[in-house]
């Protein structure tokens, strides 16, 4: 068909984006414009998820809006250049076991793109299952944390209780000695005798020696607490260390709510992960579904002129090759042939010479003789 369809500037803009040559789909009926509009609208839609899921992506990696929408940008340009190319590179041919086979790398490919693309939007859809996931494991993080010094606080807590009591135990026998010496010096009683007698100094004197052991248990109560305390700051601030190091690990990131994302709900991430193979998949299907139409028609022809014209530049060449290889051979024997009688006269010229060199002798010992 010679006749050209006029085409809007928005048909255009699809037929560009499905990756078709304009000039030559504007041969072609209706219907096969239409065709290959809805791919590049297909095309289009996925560079406009893939910019979304970028977007969503790069936020959690830069907090710069200029470098994440410039990246999400650069990211979507990628993506609609590949979808592009493996549209516009496909060709049907009369096998459909041949498309297949050639469509599958194609296909892999586009399943590898869809998987990327959806993986950002499913944070987004499942953000709060996310978050409330990562909460719940960093509690339990903390929670092993505080299980692995739970041992040594229970250790120092019991030491604590053991030096209490042992000095409490020396305080109740202070009382006794203290009433037993008050009792004595006041007559009642031990020898019920009042006042200050060989038994109440002797009771007197065995308080006040207890009072200095007791000072003595009371400073090393203290330094064992003292030491204790010491112990326990240590303790805390390594569990705090620890959970520093938790919350600072715990940062939700990209690869953390990943992670997350395929331990909330995998069921419903598959289903996305689907729908987005579907649509990346959608031009690629629709093309090797398809019957072989005007515009492949029109390319495999352009191709093979394109071939034929090739090859004959490509023959005329050879020929000029061997015209110029043959000119050369002739140059070359007819230099040779040159140099040929260049030497047979040099050597002409030399005999010559010589010949006259040799007679001019004869002919001067012949005068001599004579």
């Amino acid at each position: 068909m010679d006749s050209k369809i006029k085409i809007n500037f928005f048909s255009r803009f699809l037929l560009a984006c499905s990756g078709v040559s304009v000039e030559i789909i504007e041969k072609c009926p209706r219907f096969e414009i239409t065709k290959y509009s809805s791919i590049g609208l297909t095309i289009c839609f996925t560079a406009i998820l893939a910019f979304i899921s970028s977007f969503f992506a790069f936020s959690l990696i830069f907090e710069n809006t200029y470098l994440i929408v410039a990246a999400s940008i650069l990211w979507a340009a990628i993506i609609f250049n590949l979808d592009r190319y493996i549209i516009s590179s496909m060709r049907i041919s009369r096998s459909k076991v041949s498309e297949t086979v050639k469509a599958i790398p194609r296909l892999i490919i586009a399943i590898l793109i869809a998987v990327i693309i959806s993986k950002p939007l499913e944070i987004q859809i499942f953000k709060k299952e996310i978050e409330t996931y990562l909460t719940q494991e960093k509690l339990e993080l903390v929670k092993d944390v505080e299980k692995k010094y739970a041992a040594d606080f229970t250790s120092l807590s019991t030491e604590k209780k053991i030096t209490e009591n042992s000095y409490n135990a020396l305080l109740s026998y202070r009382e006794k000695y203290y009433e037993e010496f008050k009792c004595e010096c006041d007559g009642t009683c031990g020898t019920r005798k009042k006042g200050r007698g060989i038994e109440c100094f002797s009771k007197k004197e065995k308080y006040e020696s207890f009072m200095e052991e007791l000072e003595i248990e009371k400073s090393r109560r203290d330094s064992i607490l003292g030491y204790l305390a010491q112990r326990e700051l240590k303790l805390l601030s390594s569990v705090d260390d620890d959970k520093k190091i938790i919350a600072g690990a715990m940062n939700t990131g990209l690869i953390d709510q990943i992670r997350a994302l395929n331990n909330v709900d995998k069921l419903s991430s598959l289903f996305i992960i689907f729908i987005f193979i579907m649509i990346e998949t959608a031009p690629i299907l629709t093309k090797l579904l398809s019957s072989k139409g005007p515009y492949d028609n029109l390319i495999l022809e352009y191709e093979r002129q394109f071939e034929i014209n090739y090859l004959k530049a490509l023959d005329d060449f050879d020929h000029e090759r061997l015209k110029n290889q043959k000119l050369k051979e002739m140059s070359t024997r007819y230099e040779i042939k040159s140099k040929e009688a260049q030497i047979q006269n040099i050597v002409k010229d030399e005999t010559l010479k010589r010949y006259e060199r040799i007679r001019n002798q004869l002919e001067d010992k012949i005068a001599e003789n004579n």
